[in-house]
């Protein structure tokens, strides 16, 4: 199993662990079936149902989690998931308070801080910072241009209008 991630199978999961989840954030993978996820700091999680497919990036044996695991995502993994069946959990994310903030946005392709301007994959909640998406714009047609993580569009600019001179 991948070192930046620990699985712990339900009947090792603590009482005093549950009762801490139930506290966290919820998240529901509803309109989520696949998509790509850097963690930037330490996550913990308990699934309260469905299961996914974790595939480490570059490479690895792919981890299956499901119902009732308690699942701690390192910082500095990176993986790509694959909702097998939909997935309810509770999670946190550690704050290290000595570590600087890391960007609200960051793309993921190649890590980089994309908060000034992005390109927002709403099918997979993908950012691709400008670089990426110039490489390949046709890979990514349904974009959403986003400034500081709002969408943007480009003001076009009317031709000024001709004066008309009058006679006096």
């Amino acid at each position: 199993m991948d070192k930046l991630i620990t699985v712990i199978p339900p009947d090792k999961v603590t009482k005093e662990y549950k009762d801490e989840a139930a506290k966290w954030v919820k998240w529901d993978s509803k309109t989520r079936k696949a998509f790509t996820f850097n963690y930037a700091t330490e996550e913990r999680v308990l699934i309260i149902e469905g299961q996914a497919e974790i595939a480490p990036d570059g490479g690895g044996e792919v981890i299956k989690i499901g119902k009732g695991d308690a699942v701690t995502f390192h910082k500095g993994f990176k993986c790509k998931w694959k909702i097998t069946k939909r997935m309810k959990k509770h999670y946190v994310v550690d704050v290290d308070e000595d570590a600087e903030e890391p960007p609200a946005i960051t793309c993921d392709l190649c890590d980089i801080d994309c908060v000034k301007e992005s390109y927002f994959m709403a099918d997979d909640e993908q950012d691709i910072c400008p670089k990426c998406y110039a490489k390949d714009e046709d890979k990514y047609p349904d974009a959403e241009h986003q400034k500081e993580g709002e969408k943007w569009v480009e003001e076009t600019k009317k031709p000024a209008k001709k004066k008309r001179k009058t006679k006096k």
